[in-house]
C-alpha cells in the first residue's frame, strides 16, 4: 500500500505539474465545450453525449473520469444562431475526487459565403474533494509494523475546494455544399481558468494556470465514400506545450451510417488509436491510447480506453434565411441542407 501510495503521488505530482489536473480527452471532439465551446457553433442538432476514460488502472485504481455534453441551437432572424451547451463532469484521480458543471453561451454569425464565426463564453463551478482514509504515512509504521491508529503527524488539508470557472472560444469555420467544394476547414483559439482560480486545500495560494487552446483542421470529401479528415490540436499551459496531430477516415457504407477510424500522435505522451460508428441519429467511439512517455519506466498497464455515445435530434433552421445570404435561391437553401459539419464527432 506504501509503495502504491508513493507512486501515486508521484505520477499525481508529474501530471499536475503538465496538464495542471486539467482533464485530458483522446477523443476530443465528443467533448466540444471542453476543447472549444465555439464548436457547437456549427452544430445544427439536439445533442447528448457521454463519455467515459480510464488509464494507468494498474495504480490505486487509477484515473477515471464521465462525461456529460449537451448541446441546443436556437436559429434566430438576422442571419445568426445562437447555441446553448452544458458539460458536466466527474473525475477521479487516486484520493482526489473532482465534479465540473460548466454552461456555455455561443453565437454564430455567418460573415460571408460559406463562412462562418462562432464566439462562446462559457462559465462553471468546480468541486475537488481529497479523501484520505485508504492512505498510509510513514509515521504510522513503528519498526516496519504499519498501525492505523497511529498519528500520521501530516500537516492538516482541507476536504475539500471549490471555486468558479470562466472561459471563451472563438472558432472560423468553412463549409461549402459538396457540388461546390469537397473542402472544408476550420481555426479555432480558447481560453480556460481564466480568472485563475485558486485550487489549494491549505488555504494557502495555488492559482490554476490559464489554459489556451489552438485547433485547425480540414475536411476532405471524397469523390466515393471515403472522407478525410487532418487536425491539430495545441494546448499552451504554465509553460507547457502538449501537441497533438491525427486524422480521421470516414467510410460512408449508405446515406445513414458510416465507419470511422482515426489515429492520433500526442507529443511526448501517447499514440491513439479510434474506431467509431454513425448510424442515423447515434455515435459510438472508441479509442486506446498507447502511452510512449517515460511514466512507462514507473508502472505497468498506463494505457488509456475511452468510450464515447451520442445522441442527436435535427432541428435545422426554422426559417431559411437565418443560414442563408438574403439573395440566395430556393437552390441555395437545398444546398444549405445538404452542408456537412466540419468537425469530427469524435
Amino acid at each position: 500500500m506504501k509503495k502504491n501510495f508513493l507512486i501515486t503521488s508521484m505520477i499525481f505530482l508529474i501530471t499536475s505539474n503538465i496538464f495542471s489536473q486539467d482533464y485530458h480527452f483522446t477523443q476530443y471532439f465528443a467533448n466540444p465545450l471542453r476543447l472549444n465551446p465555439a464548436i457547437m457553433g456549427a452544430n445544427s442538432d439536439l445533442r447528448v453525449g457521454l463519455g467515459y476514460r480510464s488509464q494507468w488502472m494498474n495504480i490505486q485504481q487509477g484515473f477515471t473520469t464521465m462525461s456529460f455534453t449537451g448541446m441546443y441551437p436556437v436559429f434566430i432572424k438576422n442571419g445568426g444562431k445562437l447555441d446553448i451547451g452544458i458539460s458536466a463532469i466527474s473525475d477521479k484521480a487516486g484520493a482526489f475526487t473532482t465534479t465540473d458543471g460548466a454552461l456555455a453561451v455561443d453565437y454564430n454569425k455567418k460573415v460571408g459565403k460559406d463562412q462562418n464565426l462562432c464566439l462562446s463564453l462559457m462559465g462553471g463551478y468546480v468541486q475537488k474533494s481529497l479523501t484520505t482514509s485508504g492512505l498510509t504515512f510513514d509515521n504510522q509504521y513503528v519498526l516496519g509494523s504499519y498501525n492505523a491508529s497511529n498519528p500520521s503527524n501530516e500537516a492538516i488539508l482541507n476536504n475539500k475546494t471549490n471555486y468558479p470557472d470562466v472561459g471563451f472560444g472563438f472558432v472560423w469555420y468553412m463549409n461549402p455544399s459538396p457540388d461546390k467544394s469537397k473542402l472544408n476547414a476550420f481555426l479555432g483559439i480558447s481560453g480556460f481558468h481564466l480568472n485563475q482560480p485558486n485550487q489549494s486545500f491549505t488555504g494557502t495560494a495555488a492559482p490554476l494556470p490559464l489554459r489556451m487552446t489552438y485547433i485547425g483542421g480540414i475536411k476532405i470529401i471524397g469523390e466515393k465514400k471515403i472522407d478525410i479528415s487532418p487536425n491539430v490540436r495545441v494546448i499552451a499551459q504554465a509553460g507547457n506545450i502538449d501537441l497533438a496531430a491525427g486524422l480521421t477516415v470516414d467510410y460512408n457504407l449508405s446515406d445513414k451510417m458510416k465507419l470511422v477510424i482515426g489515429a492520433w500522435y500526442r507529443q511526448n505522451d501517447a499514440i491513439a488509436f479510434l474506431i467509431g460508428i454513425e448510424h442515423k441519429s447515434f455515435t459510438f467511439g472508441y479509442s486506446y491510447d498507447v502511452v510512449t512517455s517515460s511514466i512507462t519506466n514507473m508502472a505497468a498497464q498506463t494505457n488509456a480506453n475511452e468510450i464515447t455515445l451520442s445522441y442527436k435530434l435535427h432541428r435545422g433552421p426554422k426559417i431559411t434565411v437565418a443560414m442563408l445570404d438574403s439573395d440566395d435561391s430556393k437552390k441555395g437553401d437545398q444546398d444549405d441542407s445538404k452542408k456537412s459539419n466540419p468537425f469530427s464527432s469524435f
